[in-house]
């Protein structure tokens, strides 16, 4: 039995939540080991099942399974499980993980790239807006994922921040990957598809309910080394749900204070004076305290991984300088390379036509932040494609990704018979 297939089979089973299917899969050791249990193994594991989860589990029929994988392969729906290695590590950890994960768009690596989950209220403040969006951007920025739920309100203003920052973001739906709720976010969720990934542990076609929310702010939180609150409308708003989930997986919390008569910010407040959650003054503060965990070269680590798998042993952190080393020392190559053909004697005019001059690049728009104008300036001199320029440019994979995206969305640059060219000519 294919093992997506025994996984989404799983994960269909009625009364069998994601709690009781971990502790089958650490029991029976795999899910066709689970599959193929009789009713007297299922009765004995030591899950405590009740007769209706043994009765759901003793029904092999996999039809529902095999259409949901068939629906996914037409929609270009990835399906990630609890086997697969790209399955983030975090997620993986808490007590009820996602057996499914049903992917749309670029999955990031979140072991490479750790999440932050900022969420809030959808009947947001001018303030909450300013505030979510301004931390969407300063995490994007800095390298993390912005982790939320693609609501309206602070939810929705945060994946706008980290987007306008040519950064990744990626949004947990209560409902199938391909169902957009709230209808009035279809134009933002096309743009985090270009940029990031929207993802969901129900089957394409599933409609939000109000129980899936709960279970969804598990994964918003599951996913990130830290949530942040910007504002939260009441004891049971989404937003002070996730809060709950976040310190229960032993995850940091943030909370953005707020005016004292504010009925938004009146749940931050208290997660504040609770000791629940930390003071946010500043985006930067996040910036600063988990800055440790980004890894900004996934050459690197895999280089190091191959080194452990080939000696056994874990190889020393290479200095930061040492990439900037290696960096100088290719731009120094290149510049012999340059200096070299420039000293060759020149082409007799009979034996070739003379080349027409190439026109004066244009100059780059104003605006540019310094990595989309080193990308950009790259693409200038030559550089056509999207591996040479992270060969080029000393930045993660993803963010190279990211800025070319963003930079063919605003015109800078195009596609020409799949080579990158500037786009204003």
């Amino acid at each position: 039995m294919a093992s997506h297939l025994s996984y989404v089979w799983l994960s269909q089973r009625n009364r069998v939540g994601p709690r009781t299917a971990a502790e089958l899969l650490r029991a029976f050791g795999s899910p066709e080991a689970v599959f193929a249990a009789d009713r007297e193994a299922l009765v004995a594991a030591p899950c405590g099942l009740n007769k209706a989860q043994v009765d759901a589990l003793c029904d092999k029929d996999t039809a529902g399974a095999e259409r949901i994988i068939e629906q996914c392969a037409k929609q270009d729906i990835r399906i990630l499980t609890l086997g697969d290695s790209a399955y983030p590590d975090r997620l993986r950890a808490i007590e009820d993980p996602p057996v499914v994960l049903y992917v749309r768009g670029r999955w990031p690596d979140f072991d490479v790239m750790p999440g932050i989950a900022v969420v809030g209220t959808r009947e947001a403040t001018a303030y909450g807006l300013n505030t979510a969006e301004r931390i969407g951007a300063a995490l994007a920025r800095a390298g993390f994922i912005t982790v939320s739920g693609m609501a309206l309100g602070n939810d929705g203003a945060a994946h706008r921040g980290a987007l306008r920052a040519g950064g990744l973001t990626v949004a947990v739906l209560a409902g199938g990957a391909d169902v957009c709720y709230p209808p009035q976010h279809r134009s933002l969720m096309g743009d985090i598809l270009l940029s990031g990934a929207i993802v969901s542990e129900y089957p394409p076609g599933t409609e939000p309910r109000g129980e899936h929310y709960h279970a969804r702010n598990r994964i918003l939180s599951g996913l990130s080394v830290a949530a942040v609150i910007v504002e939260a409308g009441g004891y049971r708003s989404g937003a002070l749900i996730t809060a709950r989930h976040a310190l229960d997986q032993g995850r940091d919390v943030y909370a953005v204070p707020g005016a004292l008569d504010a009925p938004q910010s009146k749940a931050c407040n208290q997660l504040i004076e609770k000791g629940e959650a930390a003071l946010l003054r500043d985006p930067d503060t996040l910036v600063r305290e988990y800055s440790g965990l980004l890894r900004a070269h996934p050459a690197e680590r895999r280089v190091q991984q191959a080194y452990t798998r080939q000696t056994g042993e874990q190889p020393k952190p290479a200095a930061p300088s040492a990439w900037e080393d290696i960096r100088r020392r290719e731009e120094q190559a290149e510049a012999r390379r340059k200096q070299a053909e420039a000293a060759k004697p020149p082409v007799e005019q009979s034996a070739a036509p003379a080349k027409p001059e190439k026109p004066a690049a244009a100059p780059l728009p104003d605006g540019l932040r310094e990595d989309e104008r080193r990308i950009a300036e790259l693409v200038q001199q030559g550089t056509d494609t999207v591996e040479e320029l992270i060969e080029r440019c000393g930045l993660p994979a993803p963010r190279v990704m990211s800025l070319v995206t963003m930079l063919e969305m605003d015109g800078i640059l195009r596609r020409e018979k799949g080579r990158l060219v500037m786009g204003r000519q």
